[in-house]
């Protein structure tokens, strides 16, 4: 993404620029490809790694690209939100509980570049092959403590199973000294931390 449509994005957020943490983020996904972003709630996180993602995207692609895992309903609308005030021009959908799947389904049919959701809906989705995964090359656990807490660890685990090409984990937590569960698949990861 050059800097000019990362400013245009930023204008549109009312972003005059990026904070220390958001630079900092930029710049560690740009060495590495695990990355555990540690910051406190309402600092920013998700334009951190969003920035990063839409600028991997390829238009050419027409499955999901990147999948976003959240540990409720609110936060999903959250980064949707935050995705549709970026206007990109990528699609973008979030799958929850509380809502009939075959809404969902519906939905998501003409395939979004990013999917955001619950590990419950998502799991569910892909158990019932409703979308291709294997273009799917980065994977976000934003709050991923908070998922783990609620008991998504099951449907997390049976999730990263099937996502076959995954290139880029980023993990966020508000929340210091978290246990990072095996199953995520981290290797050699650079943390960006910014709790005191």
């Amino acid at each position: 993404m050059s800097l000019k449509s990362q400013q245009d994005i930023l204008t549109k957020l009312n972003i005059e620029q990026l904070n220390s943490m958001q630079q900092e983020t930029a710049e560690a996904l740009a060495e590495a490809n695990h990355l555990v972003l540690l910051s406190p709630t309402g600092t920013g996180k998700t334009v951190a790694f969003l920035l990063p993602i839409l600028a991997s995207l390829d238009p050419e692609v027409t499955e999901i690209q990147a999948l976003i895992l959240v540990p409720s309903r609110e936060l999903a609308i959250q980064i949707e939100t935050v995705v549709r005030e970026m206007g990109t021009g990528y699609k973008v959908n979030s799958v929850y509980g509380g809502i009939p799947a075959t809404k969902d389904k519906m939905a998501i049919k003409h395939r979004p570049a990013i999917l955001i959701g619950t590990p419950g809906r998502v799991s569910d989705h892909i158990h019932y092959e409703n979308f291709a995964t294997e273009h799917i090359k980065t994977l976000v656990l934003d709050e991923f403590d908070k998922s783990l807490e609620i008991g998504f660890e099951d449907q997390m685990r049976d999730i990263l199973q099937a996502l076959p090409n995954v290139q880029r984990r980023i993990l966020t937590s508000a929340t210091q000294g978290v246990k990072i569960p095996f199953f995520v698949g981290l290797r050699n990861h650079t943390t960006v931390n910014y709790l005191d």
